[in-house]
């Protein structure tokens, strides 16, 4: 089969995770680009494929890719002719395909814009421009609500990047998320802590602070394990993690328990993968300290030796002062990422 040039958005500071992924699940993919938040690549398997991604946001059909433009408004007439040149009519039967949709509807379009830079003219000019040239060509329909066809413009300084979106809402919020509670966890994020645990299909897998399950939701739909475990100290987040797993029907075990003192066994656990709290959505600074300290007490108690833990903190400073007191725990790398307008780090690290 011919290739076809797609593009991804990730959570940035994951995209060589989620590239490790992309690669391992599709056959001759070939990367021709990484930015910040986003993979370039191309494939010549079905479309179809790339809707079972779990490590990226959403995943576009590359239209065109336009450079030299300039800051002047100049510029919205050669966005307009490239777009008014791009292939829609085939990447619009892709994604049809992609999601084996039936009937002769009139299609649907939106756009949706992104731009970084000084230019002389607003992001709503671009993406207006895009409009006119597809409704003109195509005869579609705009639909701001709901849809059929989702067109995409990123606009930083002189380059942009045209996409059809082929993803659906479901990739990046996940079917299973029935119950969302405040500060929960991306699911792209928990997939991508869990790849980085480095599963195996014996793990005894923990996650002391699970909040709606969706670590060991994603880690349960990741591959075989032994046993997964998610416990919290509130039963109503409980109750939470519970709806949701019963949605994702995968064996996952749910306790309630003060993460001060786990229930588990010394030396038990294979994997422990979890979001710690930020100070700046849900604890204090101070309630973080004692925390956290009780947090890395029982995991270095409830860790096998060889074992992996994986946490996500926003809590830099913190995390170094705790981690300096336990000489069993090796810092093996950290990851900065963009978190919903945070800066948020991801560690991993293994137990002696």
């Amino acid at each position: 089969m011919p290739m076809t040039r797609f593009y991804a958005l990730v959570v940035p500071g994951l995209e060589r995770v989620a590239w490790r992924d992309i690669r391992a699940k599709l056959d001759n993919v070939k990367l021709i680009e990484e930015g910040r938040g986003r993979l370039l690549f191309d494939y010549p398997g079905a479309p179809r494929d790339l809707l079972f991604l779990r490590s990226v946001e959403n995943v576009y059909i590359l239209m065109k890719s336009i450079r030299g433009l300039s800051q002047s408004r100049k510029s919205l007439g050669a966005i307009f002719k490239q777009t008014v040149s791009a292939d829609f009519q085939t990447a619009s039967m892709m994604h049809k395909q992609a999601h084996r949709s039936k009937g002769k509807k009139r299609l649907t379009f939106r756009v949706d814009s992104n731009k970084l830079g000084r230019h002389n003219f607003r992001r709503v000019d671009a993406q207006k421009a895009v409009e006119k040239a597809i409704a003109g060509r195509y005869g579609w329909r705009l639909d701001l609500r709901n849809p059929i066809l989702e067109v995409r413009i990123d606009l930083e300084e002189d380059t942009a990047l045209l996409g059809l979106k082929l993803s659906s809402e479901i990739m990046r919020n996940r079917a299973y998320k029935v119950i969302h509670l405040p500060a929960s966890l991306k699911p792209t994020v928990a997939y991508c802590m869990v790849l980085l645990s480095k599963p195996t299909s014996t793990d005894i897998f923990v996650d002391p602070m699970c909040g709606a399950g969706t670590i060991p939701i994603e880690r349960a739909l990741a591959g075989t394990y032994k046993k997964i475990v998610g416990g919290d100290v509130e039963e109503s987040v409980i109750r939470a993690a519970k709806s949701n797993v019963d949605a994702s029907r995968r064996s996952v075990d749910l306790a309630l328990w003060n993460v001060s003192a786990i229930p588990l066994k010394d030396r038990s656990v294979d994997r422990i993968v979890c979001n710690l709290p930020f100070g700046k959505q849900m604890k204090t600074r101070v309630g973080n300290q004692k925390l956290y300290s009780n947090f890395f007490r029982e995991a270095s108690r409830i860790a096998r030796p060889g074992a992996r833990a994986v946490v996500l903190t926003s809590e830099r400073e913190l995390m170094g002062e705790i981690i300096r007191r336990y000489s069993s725990i090796n810092m093996e790398r950290h990851l900065r990422i963009d978190l919903l307008g945070l800066t948020a780090y991801i560690y991993v690290m293994n137990f002696r």
